[in-house]
């Protein structure tokens, strides 16, 4: 008689669903609502972003440099270095434009490359309802005061477009974090809050003109205008730039939000393994 021996079969263990630190979610979210809220109360005045503008501003600080520089030191470096001189700047004739810059839209790019979906949209839209109903506990985080009434604001619409970037610049680099992904998740993200922005701004004209039952207000396309250029026209470009500058610092961070939500050892898929060795 024959003694067969069947081969063992192994048994499999079903996988555990990996579940992320909640703590460490929380703590995310916390700080992502603390960067927002931080960028509203930041203001930086800036030239208006047009050509003949921008050159005037470069020649003004360029020429205040110069004015800055001692002349023991100009005779020094022409001394041991004639070839290289010091072009005789002047101040230039036409007046400067400022206006005031808020980066809030770099700032929500930056929350949502570094935080990631899903954690980063609740941040943001955690941050907009505090917003509304902040005022009602003596609390403020918007700099216009917030409020129930701010929907009729015409800047409500680039925060609901913030929230929409959040979502859009993490779900784009979720999983890959190459030279395409952040350039397509900056243009995502700028156009998530500028094409909100603006079509609710354009709405918010509709809409009041209906419920008016008048039809629009003498004047209702200046106002379009002048907060169109004021919110989008002004705002653009260097939402550009420091978006790309905060997809850019926000590079090296990411590591923390794995490292903040990373599962426990108890959760982890090897953890069979580890009990083995500890048991023998």
């Amino acid at each position: 008689m024959q003694l067969v021996v069947l081969p063992h079969k192994e048994t499999v263990q079903p996988r555990r669903a990996v579940r992320k630190s909640i703590i460490g979610q929380v703590i995310l979210v916390m700080l992502g609502i603390e960067l927002l809220f931080a960028s509203t109360f930041t203001s930086l005045e800036i030239p208006v972003p047009t050509g003949k503008n921008l050159a005037a501003s470069v020649q003004k600080d360029a020429a205040t440099i110069q004015a800055r520089i001692p002349e023991r030191v100009k005779e020094k470096v022409a001394q041991y270095a004639p070839s290289l001189r010091f072009p005789q700047m002047s101040m230039p004739d036409q007046q400067i434009r400022y206006s005031i810059y808020t980066p809030q839209t770099p700032v929500a790019l930056f929350v949502g490359y570094t935080l990631g979906w899903p954690i980063a949209t609740i941040s943001c839209a955690t941050f907009v309802v505090m917003g509304l109903l902040g005022p009602l506990f003596n609390f403020h985080p918007f700099a216009g005061g917030g409020g129930l009434n701010y929907y009729l604001e015409p800047g409500f619409g680039y925060l609901l477009g913030m929230i929409a970037a959040t979502w859009a610049v993490g779900y784009i680099t979720r999983q890959s974090r190459t030279s395409l992904s952040q350039a397509l998740a900056v243009l995502a993200g700028l156009a998530c809050v500028h094409v909100v922005g603006l079509a609710y701004l354009l709405g918010t004209c509709v809409v009041l003109a209906v419920i008016d039952g008048n039809g629009a207000q003498p004047g209702w396309q200046q106002w379009l205008y002048q907060e169109f250029r004021n919110l989008s026209w002004y705002q653009l470009p260097y939402d550009a730039l420091f978006g790309v500058l905060a997809v850019g610092a926000g590079f090296p961070l990411r590591w923390l939000s794995g490292r903040l939500t990373a599962p426990d050892i108890s959760a982890r898929k090897d953890n069979g393994n580890l009990r083995e060795l500890l048991d023998d």
